[in-house]
């Protein structure tokens, strides 16, 4: 089951209609009817019952409805909140930092990133060695990573942006 095969059940159970729900979603009607097939045979229940030129909804088409509808929501909020963290509008930026460096420039980036994008939420974790930084961004647990060092950190293909030199005496 796919958010597509939903999607194109909740028009036919708003149309009741095979030709009028594929004119709404803009596809070839035998699509519609093939893609409304494979659902029944994934779930193993008819969701309509053809009756003459017509179609009636069965149980388990009635029963999937709102669930259809929640996940179709679902989806499309998904897809607005990626939508407005691409331009910076809403989101979380996750990353984490050693102790020394997660100090300053930690302190001025995050100030300075959340004055221009005032609706983004800034987490922090911390680690303590450049491999920590490092693996944990690998991993995807962090998506930055502030690290110091004295020489450059093997990175396995990480784009690395070195911020400041600091003399360490």
């Amino acid at each position: 089951m796919d958010a597509r095969q939903l999607t194109y059940f909740l028009a036919v159970v708003d149309t009741m209609n095979f030709g009028r729900a594929a004119e709404q979603l803009y596809i070839a009607q035998p699509s519609l009817s093939q893609a409304i097939s494979t659902l029944e045979r994934e779930l193993g229940v008819p969701l309509f019952h053809r009756v003459g030129r017509g179609i009636v909804l069965s149980d388990a088409g009635a029963q999937l409805i709102e669930p259809a509808r929640q996940v179709v929501r679902d989806l499309e909020a998904a897809r607005a909140a990626a939508r407005s963290a691409r331009g910076l509008q809403r989101g979380r930026v996750e990353l984490i930092a050693m102790p020394s460096p997660g100090m300053e420039p930690l302190s001025t980036l995050v100030r300075d990133f959340t004055a221009d994008h005032p609706a983004m939420t800034v987490t922090a974790d911390a680690a303590f060695t450049p491999e920590e930084v490092v693996q944990a961004v690998k991993a995807g647990r962090s998506e930055l990573g502030l690290l110091g060092a004295a020489s450059p950190p093997h990175t396995g293909g990480l784009n690395v942006l070195p911020i400041e030199d600091s003399r360490w005496s």
